[in-house]
C-alpha cells in the first residue's frame, strides 16, 4: 500500500525502477530546522547531504534542538529511501541535499521573510537545481506587519527572490499553506511568486485537504498549480524517532520537488521552465484548475514517456487514446464506469461513465 500511495500517486514508480532516483541533482531545502539529520544515517544518509547554512545563528543549533525538527520531516519525504518495513519511501533518495535554515519555529516576525529571501538567493548562488520551501508568511506575533490579500501579488521581497531564482534556471517549489479551514483561507508569501510551482495537499485518494490554502493570487494568477499527498501522509519524525502520520502542504511540496529531480535526471535536456510546464500539463485535472488542488496531481511517468515519444518536429507519434485513473496511473483498457482521464496527443479530458 505504501508503494502505491507514495510513488504511484505520482506515477513515479516506473522512473525509480528504471534507475531515475534524482542522482546528479541538488535540492536546496529551506526550512526551520533539521533536528538529528546528522545522527540518523539510516534515515538521512550523510553522503547525500552536501552542506548546511543557518541564516539565524550561523550555528548548528538547528541540527540538535528538539524544537527545530520540521525540516527533518520535510527532508524525509525525499531522501529517506525505505520505511521500516522496507517499502520505497522518499521520492528522490539519490539526489544531493543542501539544508538551509531561515525560520525560527518558536516565533513569527517579519524579518523572517528577509532571512528566507537571503536563503533563496543563497540556494541560487550555490547552484542548486531545485529549491523546495515549506514556509509561508502572512500573520506575525503582535500583529505588526501582517499582510493582506492584496499583498499576495508576487511583489514582496521574498516572492521576488523566488521568482528570480526560477528565472535563473532553478525549479522552485513552495507550499501553498495550511489555512484552508480558517477565516483567512488563502495562500501566503512566497507561494504567490511568479514562475514557481505552488503546491497544495491532497489525500491518498486524490481529494483536496480541507486545510490546504486557496488561490488565486491577488493579481489573478492561478495558485496553486499542482498538488501531492499531504493529508494523513507518512513522514519520518525525528522527535519520535519513527515514521508517523502528519498533515500539511509542507509534505506535499517536497514530494513534488523530489519527483521533479527524477524527471530531470531522465530528461536532462529540459530547462527548469520547461520542466515546470510539463509537470503542470501532466496533472490529473489539466486544463481545469481548482482553487485548492490547482490542476491536480502530476504524472511523472507520463512526462517521461511522452517526452521520449516526441518526433523531431515535436508532435506525438501516439495517435490512439491512452487512459489513466485519477491517480495518474496508466490503464490498459478504457474503463466501463466511473471517472477516468483520456489523453490523445497533447489534449486530455476527464470523463465520467455512469
Amino acid at each position: 500500500m505504501l508503494l502505491f500511495a507514495i510513488l504511484s500517486i505520482l506515477n513515479l514508480g516506473p522512473l525509480h525502477e528504471a534507475g531515475y532516483k534524482g542522482a546528479g541533482k541538488t535540492i536546496a531545502v529551506i526550512d526551520g530546522g533539521f533536528y538529528r539529520v546528522d545522527s540518523l544515517p539510516d534515515i538521512f544518509p550523510p553522503e547525500r547531504i552536501v552542506g548546511y547554512k543557518d541564516f539565524l545563528n550561523d550555528s548548528s543549533t538547528f541540527l540538535v534542538s528538539p524544537t527545530e525538527g520540521h525540516g527533518a520531516m520535510v527532508l524525509s519525504t525525499m531522501l529517506t529511501e525505505y520505511d521500516k518495513e522496507g517499502a520505497p519511501f522518499g521520492t528522490a533518495p539519490e539526489a544531493s541535499y543542501y539544508l538551509i535554515r531561515t525560520e525560527d519555529s518558536q516565533k513569527e516576525y517579519p524579518e523572517e521573510m528577509d532571512y528566507l529571501a537571503e536563503g533563496i538567493r543563497y540556494a541560487d548562488s550555490i547552484g542548486a537545481d531545485i529549491i523546495t520551501i515549506s514556509l509561508g508568511y502572512r500573520l506575525f506575533d503582535g500583529g505588526f506587519g501582517d499582510l493582506t490579500y492584496e499583498d499576495l501579488n508576487g511583489k514582496s521581497k521574498v516572492s521576488q527572490a523566488a521568482t528570480m531564482a526560477a528565472r535563473h534556471g532553478k525549479l522552485v517549489c513552495v507550499a501553498a499553506g495550511n489555512d484552508g479551514n480558517n477565516d483567512w483561507h488563502f495562500i501566503s508569501v512566497p507561494s504567490d511568486a511568479d514562475s514557481i510551482l505552488t503546491v497544495g495537499a491532497v489525500s491518498a485518494d486524490s481529494i483536496a485537504g480541507g486545510f490546504s490554502s486557496y488561490g488565486p493570487a491577488a493579481d489573478g494568477r492561478k495558485k496553486p498549480e499542482v498538488s501531492a499527498w499531504g493529508v494523513a501522509c507518512p513522514v519520518y519524525n525525528s522527535y519520535a524517532e519513527d515514521f508517523t502520520i502528519s498533515n500539511g502542504t509542507s509534505f506535499a511540496t517536497p514530494r513534488i520537488a523530489g519527483m521533479a529531480a527524477c524527471i530531470w535526471q531522465a530528461l536532462p535536456q529540459l530547462t527548469a521552465m520547461q520542466l515546470r510546464q510539463l509537470i503542470i500539463e501532466s496533472a490529473s485535472d489539466y486544463p481545469n484548475w481548482h482553487e485548492q488542488a490547482g490542476y491536480g496531481i502530476p504524472n511523472a511517468g507520463m512526462i517521461v514517456s511522452r517526452a521520449n515519444g516526441l518526433t523531431e518536429t515535436g508532435t506525438s507519434e501516439e495517435e490512439e487514446p491512452v487512459y489513466y485513473n485519477l491517480q495518474g496511473i496508466r490503464l490498459d483498457y478504457m474503463p466501463e464506469h466511473g471517472f477516468y482521464i483520456e489523453k490523445r496527443g497533447a489534449t486530455a479530458k476527464k470523463i465520467l461513465r455512469p
